[in-house]
This record gives structure tokens, sequence and C-alpha cells, in this order.
């Protein structure tokens, strides 16, 4: 068994859930049930398993008439599971602005 020394670079992708820690920036975070989070990273592992703070999570669903509505709810903290994710950004907006 080898153990590799990963180093965080700007090419890797926890460079860049370190950077947005960092930085205090919100992220957009795309997930496989179609929803979308906007939140504060708090901290990561491996996996990509987050911890979030002071999520919006963003959603349509179709009423009854058939019309797209746009729904929205918040939650405090959360853990979220890495394998549900397909893309986080970060956001150009920093928490608290």
């Amino acid at each position: 068994m080898v153990l590799q020394n990963i180093s965080f670079t700007t090419e890797t992708p926890m460079c860049l859930l370190s950077n947005i820690i960092s930085d205090n920036k919100l992220a957009i975070i795309f997930l496989r049930n179609n929803k979308k989070i906007i939140a504060k990273v708090k901290a990561f592992d491996k996996h990509f398993n987050l911890v979030l703070e002071n999520i919006r999570e963003i959603w349509n669903e179709n009423n009854k008439n058939g019309k797209l509505t746009f729904k929205e709810r918040h939650i405090g903290k959360m853990i979220l599971r890495g394998d549900s994710i397909i893309l986080i950004l970060p956001l150009k907006i920093y928490e608290g602005s």
C-alpha cells in the first residue's frame, strides 16, 4: 500500500473548497435531485461531504395546473453527502454582504 501526500494546489478540487472557506465566500451547489443550494461551506472531507451553514435550498415544482413554480426554503445547518453533489461553484458574494 502506497500512501500519497496530497497537496492542495490551485489545480485540485480540494483547493477550490479550501479557498471558498478561507475567503468566506458563499457557494452554489448543484445536486443530483435537480435542486440547488446556496450556502456557506464550513468544512469538507475527502468524499466531498460538506458541512454547510445558512443554507438556501432552491427548486422548481409543477403545480396542479401544469405551471412551473419556484420553491425555496432556509435551513440553518446541515451535512450534505458528497455523492449527491454534481457541481460546486464559488459565488462572488461574501457572507454578510
